[in-house]
C-alpha cells in the first residue's frame, strides 16, 4: 500500500459518496477484469476510458474514477476501494484481524483475544477472520493494523535460531 492510495482513499472517504455507491463501483470491478485493463491501458485514449466509466460506473462514482484515470492510477483502485474499507471500519470503531491457527480457538480465548485487540487498538469492536495455518506447528499468530503477535511454535522456534546463531 502506497501513500498515494492512501491519500485517494481519504478522498473518497471525504466526498460523501454513499458507501452503497463505493460497494456497487468494487464488485464492478471485480466482475469485470476488462473494465481495469481498459482504464489501465496508457494506448486507451481518455475520452474512450470516460465514455465507459460514464455507461458502467455509478453516478456518485464517476467523477472520482475518472480522476484516477487521468493521474493514469487506475492500477491502484482495488488497493483504494480496500484502504476505503478499512476506513469506514475504523470510523465505525472496529478493527479487522486476522488470527492463524493450527487448532481452532475456544469462544472464550476468541472473547480474550477480542478484548486485548481492542484494549490494544483502542477500538470498540474487534473482527477476528479465522484461518488454519497447520505450518505454525503450535500455537497461533494475530495480525492486526499491521501489527503481528507471533505466538507459534515456528516462531518461537526462529526466534530462539536467531538468539542461538548470533552468540
Amino acid at each position: 500500500m502506497t501513500t498515494t492510495t492512501i491519500n485517494y482513499a481519504e478522498v473518497l472517504n471525504e466526498l460523501s459518496v454513499p458507501e452503497s455507491s463505493v460497494k456497487e463501483t468494487e464488485e464492478i470491478f471485480q466482475n469485470t477484469s476488462e473494465l481495469q485493463k481498459i482504464l489501465e491501458n496508457p494506448l486507451v485514449d481518455f475520452h474512450a476510458k470516460e465514455r465507459v466509466i460514464d455507461r458502467i460506473l455509478p453516478v456518485e462514482m464517476r467523477n472520482f474514477v475518472k480522476t484516477v484515470c487521468r493521474h493514469n492510477k487506475a492500477e491502484l483502485l482495488t488497493e483504494i476501494f480496500d484502504v476505503y474499507r478499512e476506513l469506514k471500519w475504523r470510523q465505525k470503531g472496529i478493527l479487522k484481524a486476522v488470527l492463524k491457527y493450527v487448532t481452532p480457538p475456544r469462544e472464550e480465548q476468541l472473547e480474550g483475544i477480542r478484548e486485548f485487540l481492542c484494549r490494544e487498538f483502542h477500538m470498540q469492536k474487534a473482527d477476528i477472520q479465522l484461518t488454519e495455518d497447520k505450518s505454525l506447528i503450535g500455537g497461533f499468530v494475530l495480525l492486526a493494523d499491521g501489527q503481528e503477535y507471533d505466538w507459534s511454535l515456528r516462531g518461537r522456534f526462529r526466534r530462539m535460531e536467531q538468539r542461538l546463531t548470533r552468540r
